[in-house]
C-alpha cells in the first residue's frame, strides 16, 4: 500500500502537471469505486491537488475529488508522456485502458487513468466546503502539524498500553499516513524492537520514536518514496528509499549497522523487519 511519502510524491508531480487544467470528461467503469456524481467535475478547472494522510484531493473550483488508492490502487497520468504513480504489478504493463483501469479523468491537457487490481481503493466527490477529516474519519495529525506534539503523542501512547508499539504506529488515529514500511525503519532508528508493548517503553525511548517519525518520512518523502518492482513516481522516476532503508524487505540480510542478519516476524497479522541485535527486546 502507498503510504505518506508515496503518495505525497504523487501529489507534487499530479501538482505539477494538472493544476489549471480543466476536466473535461469522467468516465466511471466500476460504479461501486466511485462515489458522488461524476458529472459535477464536468468543466471544473483543477485549483489544487493536495494531501491529508494517505488520501490524495484533486480540488476544483466547486468541489473536490478524494482519491484513495488503498492496497493495489495505481494512478497514470498520460500527457506527452506515460508517468505512474502507485502500486506495482506486471497486470498494470498493458496498453490503458486495460480490464483494470476503472475511472478515467479527460483533462484538457491529458488523461489521468485510476487503476486497481482487488478494487479496493475508491474516488469520492465531495463539495469544495466539505470537512475532509470528517470524510476520512478518524486520522491523527500530520507528522508536521503544530498539532502534533511530544505532549499529543504520550497522552496518545497512555490509552493504547495493551498493544505493540509497532500496531500504535499503524493506528491511523494517532498520526496519519505511517504503514508498514516507515514504522519499521522509525522503530529502527529508534533501536526499540516491534513487540515491545506500549506500557513498557520509557520516557526516553517515546521521546526517539517521536523524534524519528519526522526524520524518516522526510528523507522517505526527499528520496521519492520507495519503489519496488515496477512502481514509479508520478514523474516516470523510481523512488529510492529502498536503496537507504535499514530493515524493510532485508530479511536474511545483514544489518547495515552491526551485520547480524534482519528478521521478519508477523505481528498482528502484519509483517515486521527488525534487527535483533539493534533492536534487543526488553
Amino acid at each position: 500500500m502507498p503510504e505518506l511519502p508515496e503518495v505525497e510524491t504523487i501529489k507534487r508531480g499530479l501538482e505539477r502537471d494538472i493544476v489549471g487544467q480543466k476536466i473535461i470528461e469522467v468516465e466511471v467503469r466500476a460504479p461501486k469505486l466511485f462515489i458522488g456524481e461524476s458529472a459535477k467535475l464536468i468543466n471544473e478547472p483543477i485549483e489544487k491537488v493536495w494531501r491529508r494522510a494517505k488520501v490524495l484531493i484533486i480540488q476544483t473550483k466547486r468541489f473536490s475529488a478524494l482519491i484513495h488508492l488503498k492496497m493495489t490502487g495505481q494512478l497514470i497520468y498520460k500527457g506527452k508522456e506515460i508517468v505512474i504513480g502507485g502500486h506495482p504489478d506486471k497486470l498494470y504493463l498493458q496498453p490503458l485502458p486495460h480490464n483494470h483501469t476503472h475511472i478515467i479523468f479527460k483533462l484538457s491537457g491529458g488523461t489521468l487513468y485510476f487503476n486497481d487490481l482487488r478494487k479496493f481503493g475508491w474516488v469520492k466527490v465531495f463539495n469544495k466546503t466539505d470537512d475532509i477529516d470528517e470524510l476520512i474519519h478518524a486520522v491523527g495529525p500530520e507528522f508536521d502539524s503544530p498539532t502534533f506534539t511530544l505532549k499529543y503523542f504520550s497522552e496518545k501512547l497512555a490509552k493504547k498500553k495493551a498493544i505493540t508499539i509497532k500496531q500504535l504506529l499503524l493506528d491511523q488515529s494517532i498520526v496519519a499516513g505511517i504503514g508498514n514500511i516507515y514504522a519499521d525503519e522509525i522503530l529502527f532508528a529508534s533501536k526499540i524492537h516491534p513487540l515491545t508493548k506500549v506500557k513498557d517503553l520509557t520516557k526516553s525511548q517515546i521521546k526517539k520514536i517521536f523524534d524519528n517519525i519526522p526524520k524518516i518520512l522526510n528523507l522517505a518523502i526527499n528520496s521519492g518514496g520507495s519503489s519496488s518492482q515496477t512502481y514509479r513516481q508520478i514523474d516516470g522516476k523510481m523512488g529510492t528509499y529502498l536503496e537507504i532503508a535499514k530493515v524493510y524487505k532485508r530479511e536474511k540480510l545483514p544489518c547495515k549497522i552491526c551485520k547480524t542478519p534482519i528478521k521478519r516476524i508477523k505481528i498482528a497479522g502484519r509483517s515486521s523487519h527488525f534487527c535483533p541485535y539493534c533492536q534487543k527486546s526488553s
